[in-house]
């Protein structure tokens, strides 16, 4: 099973490249959002390609866009930059109500078969939250995504027949898993209980994941010991 690691914003580059460099140990590929909440912040594809051209050796990233703030060409240029700077996976989704300007109007499916008719090369990877009707999970796995990321609940029980159909489809199934701690507790308040997993639970519940899907993304937004501490336990757990 693939461990990924999301990078919290950084308000440095020596910190970015600090932590990033610590994740790359840690984790199989670096998960770099963008514009978390919709609130101003270094875009992903940038950040991604930073990352891979000032570490060595480059480590692998999953770049992430959010359609509400650019149109179909602008897609297609990130896509090719990110191409150029080596990154091979891009997640796309509309991503929260920016809290600048107006936003754009495009679906994550449109976008990411816009980008393949344009000879894109990158795996193109889509969100899928299990707290919405089985029918529309489904009908989004059936898009061909090469890569999905799951959200809430993280323990469905419809997880396994989304595998099973991504699976078939030639797709890979990834879980985010939100380490909660006191220190972040503030920061997650607004995050459903069913997305989050206490530090020290999380060993636990990668292995009952381990074996359902392709990998897992641990996460800790405001809490960064508690992200490296959740992946050295993940690690060794999985062996």
């Amino acid at each position: 099973m693939e461990l990924l690691a999301e990078l919290p914003p950084q308000r440095s580059a020596e910190k970015l490249l600090g932590l990033a460099s610590e994740l790359s140990r840690l984790a199989d590929a670096i998960d770099v959002p963008d514009a978390p909440l919709g609130l101003p912040a270094p875009s992903s594809a940038l950040l991604s390609a930073i990352i891979r051209s000032r570490l060595s050796p480059p480590p692998e990233v999953v770049a992430h866009l959010r359609l509400l703030d650019v149109g179909g060409l602008g897609a297609l240029n990130i896509a090719k930059g990110l191409e150029l700077a080596g990154v091979s996976r891009l997640l796309l989704l509309r991503g929260d109500a920016p809290a600048v300007g107006d936003p754009c109007n495009n679906e994550p499916e449109s976008v990411m078969n816009t980008l393949r008719s344009s000879g894109v090369k990158l795996k193109l990877g889509l969100l899928l939250s299990l707290a919405k009707p089985l029918e529309e999970v489904m009908r989004r796995v059936r898009a061909r995504a090469d890569f999905y990321f799951v959200t809430r609940p993280w323990w469905s029980p419809a997880l396994g027949d989304v595998r099973r159909e991504a699976g078939a489809l030639g797709s890979r199934v990834y879980v985010y898993l939100v380490v909660e701690t006191p220190r972040n507790a503030h920061v997650l308040t607004g995050l459903p209980t069913e997305e989050k997993v206490r530090e020290g639970q999380v060993a636990q519940a990668a292995l009952r994941l381990s074996e359902t899907v392709d990998g897992v993304i641990i996460s800790s937004p405001g809490d960064r010991e508690a992200l490296l501490r959740s992946l050295r336990e993940v690690r060794e757990a999985l062996g």
